[in-house]
């Protein structure tokens, strides 16, 4: 079936984007930690994988399915809300929004409440093939949905992802993101989410593994009363690499966001966190806190805390902290005196201090998931 004329117009606008842009640089402050030099994204061999979802029994009124079906089944909703939210200007963001042949939408009308998370997992097996991925939530005034989404790669791939998030009025979303990738995978992301009046969403991101990956997530508070709740939690070992860009911008008065990011590092891994709170021209009696906690388990480990601080308005409450440092020796003492071996404190001491970023999820089941991911990491 041919492509709507509306989609095929947008797919060329981006493509010529696309084509324009050169990869960026070190040069760019956003990408100065992490080097794309001498990578060729088109060396990858395009490939096609529809997500697999799992589907409870819905409510009346709610769409959860593939975008390829979304886009013969509900057009109407992807003309309405595709590319409203991330824009085509940056590099990977116009090559996705050129490329993607499939992807997720998730659509809870006014009112509904969707009571089971619902999950969506994006495999690639194959090496050196490159996958599109497109992501659409609309959950519209009052409605309340948990959506689990996880990325997998078995084999070095290339994975470009555009996530868009429409939260209404009085609306609650609890979202996840879950990267779990072979060490010689690249993921390139961009998630961006706007939240309406009274409304709130719930963000938690999760990364484990990746020779370059680099999401960009930003929260736009767009009317009084949205809060936004960030949660972030990464455990890398080898030569992986991540590098998260946030940005909290509050646009309206009486916002409230919520970051906490915390990391776990082993080998030469290294972690690059730059975070912003962003409080526009009258947007007065902004809360805002971002904080970002780094543990080494090795002296070649890295990781790099970047908090910002950019503030137009003169009764605002934000503040920030970072830190960096290793396992406390007297902590692994003790658990060893107590009879633990070296491996089995360690392995505790690492428990403890990524429980509390766990426990901000709100969903048991996908508190239980996340765990699970990063105990299989623990060596």
């Amino acid at each position: 079936m041919a492509e709507p004329a509306w989609l095929a117009a947008r797919r060329q606008a981006a493509r010529e984007t696309y084509e324009a842009l050169p990869l960026p640089t070190v040069r760019a402050e956003a990408w100065r930690f992490t080097n794309l030099r001498g990578w060729d994204p088109e060396a990858y061999v395009p490939a096609a994988s529809t997500p697999a979802l799992t589907v409870p029994d819905l409510p009346d009124g709610v769409v959860f399915a593939p975008m390829a079906d979304a886009l013969t089944g509900r057009p109407e909703l992807l003309e309405r809300y595709l590319g409203t939210v991330v824009s085509d200007s940056e590099k990977f963001a116009a090559g996705n929004a050129a490329r993607w042949d499939d992807g997720v939408l998730l659509y809870v009308p006014a009112g509904v409440a969707v009571e089971q998370p619902l999950r969506a997992t994006v495999s690639v097996a194959e090496a050196n093939s490159a996958l599109h991925h497109r992501v659409l939530i609309v959950v519209e005034r009052g409605a309340r949905a948990v959506f689990l989404e996880e990325y997998l790669s078995s084999a070095p791939a290339y994975l470009n992802v555009v996530v868009e998030l429409i939260v209404g009025d009085g609306a609650s979303l609890e979202y996840v993101t879950v990267q779990n990738h072979d060490p010689h995978t690249r993921q390139f992301a961009t998630h961006r989410a706007t939240v309406g009046r009274d409304a709130r969403l719930d963000w938690v991101a999760a990364a484990l593994g990746g020779s370059r990956a680099k999401s960009r997530m930003e929260s736009y508070l767009a009317a009084p009363g949205a809060s936004v709740k960030v949660t972030g939690a990464y455990y890398l070992q080898g030569e992986e690499h991540v590098d998260l860009d946030t940005t909290q911008e509050h646009a309206a008065p009486n916002t409230t966001s919520d970051l906490a990011f915390k990391g776990v590092l082993d080998g030469h891994a290294r972690a690059v966190w730059r975070g912003v709170i962003q409080v526009d021209p009258g947007a007065q009696k902004t809360d805002a806190y971002q904080e970002n906690r780094n543990l080494l388990l090795s002296p070649d480990a890295q990781a790099t805390p970047i908090p910002g601080l950019e503030i137009e308005a003169n009764d605002v409450r934000c503040t920030h902290g970072a830190t960096v440092g290793q396992i406390d020796r007297g902590h692994l003492f003790y658990l060893m005196s107590r009879g633990l071996s070296r491996s089995d404190a360690q392995r505790m001491i690492v428990r403890g201090f990524l429980e509390d970023a766990l426990e901000r999820i709100g969903s048991d089941e996908v508190r239980r998931s996340i765990a699970e991911a990063i105990e299989q990491r623990l060596p």
